[in-house]
């Protein structure tokens, strides 16, 4: 049986916020966020908000990341009043080509967020995440192809 993702530090649904006290208000726990780093390299699925670019914009979404899956990683866009979109499976070879801080309006209006560009497989991809999130989705997208039980 595969078990149900976990949100890393950086993911707080209203819920995680009223467990987490004011700290899940502040934007996650360090502790948790080194806990994320252990759980991911153990095989254990972790799911992070992530807006991935598409043209202009910046679609809302959740980069789940089971490197113990035979999909290691995939995306899924959020949809108002619906369940999440079917996952988008990130391709690989995965390759991690810079991590940088909001430059344009759109991403300054994401809050404390880090942009992540990468190339999967014949195209780059860039990828917003909440800072606390950054090391865990970029070793995410670095040891998922040589990772192994």
């Amino acid at each position: 049986m595969i078990p149900q993702p976990r949100n890393t530090a950086g993911t707080r649904f209203f819920t995680d916020a009223l467990e987490d006290g004011w700290r899940g208000l502040r934007g996650g726990d360090p502790a948790t966020a080194e806990r994320d780093l252990s759980d991911l390299r153990q095989g254990l699925p972790l799911r992070a908000v992530a807006h991935l670019r598409h043209g202009r914009f910046l679609r809302q979404g959740l980069l789940v990341m089971h490197l113990a899956a035979p999909e290691r990683l995939t995306w899924r866009r959020w949809r108002p009043l619906r369940p999440y979109a079917e996952p988008i499976s990130v391709p690989s070879p995965r390759e991690v080509l810079d991590v940088r801080g909001p430059s344009s309006f759109l991403e300054f209006l994401l809050g404390d967020v880090r942009v992540v560009s990468f190339r999967a497989g014949d195209r780059e991809w860039e990828m917003a995440v909440v800072t606390i999130d950054t090391t865990v989705v970029t070793t995410a997208l670095t040891e998922a192809e040589a990772w192994t039980p």
